[in-house]
């Protein structure tokens, strides 16, 4: 059973959200042209509830309205509704996301000041190099005064960093690793990644669990360990001896290759190999290898030291909307939001 004082804010909420909302219509009304009550058309209307605020249709024709003008590029009537439909609806998500910051900020007592807002105007011309003159004037091409851009763009803005900064920060983390992983990724990507090329011969071992099978292949390897140590053709012997059909005809060559072709521990000997050198008996999956590192082309990006903090920025900035995004799904399911 609610206590009094919490049926007593619940009644208060409602009265609000009803007050809010009649005094909403009553202004549309006002508002309309005096026309006949049959060409009346609808030119505004509330589409969504968020507590107490309300989200009304202009405000999301306005959102869109930078892309609805390409929406007539699209020839089929039922298509152009239906990307206007999803256009309306993502627009209408946003803004129910920003009404729940703004709530949000509220709740947790957090305020734009003055101060706040002319640092932030400070930081976008000097980014961009202008003027504080130079900045007014190009704002008024867009039709905006800079104390609108300040109140209409920047307060909202530094306000959802800051309920974020608050809320989601703490949620969000980058390890060393992924950052490697992401320096690795986008070497493969580029085909600017450090390669090398070796041969190998290869000793298949049938059953793993079986002492005789692997100790046969050892003996083998360590065979011709001894053979290339003592001046044996590398390739030669590959052709005689290797297991692997497929690269025995060229002496074992395997090509160039990049991290990522060869299982973990296998890849790691290989890497740290100097041109020339020999290793062996290593562990693959099916048997044994020795292996002859036989060139190398050192990789044309900048050094993994050198764009640390910038890959570590798009990790973060990349988990950080996905963490907001769960965040805000988390808030909107524990307030009252009503789609109209």
């Amino acid at each position: 059973m609610r206590r009094p004082d919490k049926q007593l804010r619940s009644v208060a909420r409602t009265e609000r959200r009803t007050r809010r909302v009649a005094n909403a219509v009553l202004v549309l009304c006002l508002a309309l042209p005096t026309l006949s009550s049959a060409r009346r058309q609808i030119i505004e209307r509330v589409v969504a509830v968020v507590d107490d605020e309300i989200i009304l249709l202009s405000q999301v024709n306005q959102r869109i309205a930078p892309l609805v003008q390409r929406l007539e590029q699209i020839p089929d009537e039922g298509l152009r509704r239906q990307r206007l439909a999803e256009l309306q609806k993502q627009a209408l998500d946003q803004l129910i996301g920003e009404e729940l910051i703004v709530l949000q900020a509220r709740k947790l007592k957090l305020e734009i000041s003055d101060n706040d807002l002319e640092r932030a105007v400070a930081e976008v011309m000097q980014k961009n190099n202008l003027s504080r003159e130079q900045l007014a004037a190009a704002l008024q091409r867009e039709g905006k005064t800079l104390a609108e851009y300040k109140t209409q763009m920047l307060r909202p803005q530094l306000l959802r960093l800051k309920v974020l900064n608050v809320t989601v920060r703490n949620r969000v983390s980058v390890s060393e690793d992924e950052i490697k992983a992401l320096y690795q990724k986008n070497l493969r990507d580029l085909g600017v990644e450090e390669k090398v090329r070796a041969r190998h011969i290869f000793f298949a071992v049938e059953d793993w669990s079986s002492k005789k099978h692997v100790e046969a292949a050892k003996q083998r390897a360590e065979h011709v360990l001894k053979q290339i140590a003592s001046g044996s053709d590398f390739a030669k012997l590959a052709q005689e001896r290797s297991d692997d059909a497929v690269t025995k005809s060229d002496g074992g060559d395997l090509g160039f290759f990049s991290r990522g072709s060869l299982p973990a521990a296998l890849e790691r000997e290989v890497f740290q190999m100097k041109k020339g050198e020999t290793r062996g008996p290593l562990r693959g999956e099916r048997g044994l290898h020795v292996i002859q590192l036989t060139d190398r082309q050192a990789s044309s990006a900048r050094p993994f030291a050198e764009v640390q903090s910038t890959l570590r920025n798009q990790i973060y900035s990349q988990k950080m909307e996905k963490a907001t995004e769960a965040w805000l799904s988390e808030l909107r399911k524990r307030s009252h939001v009503e789609i109209k």
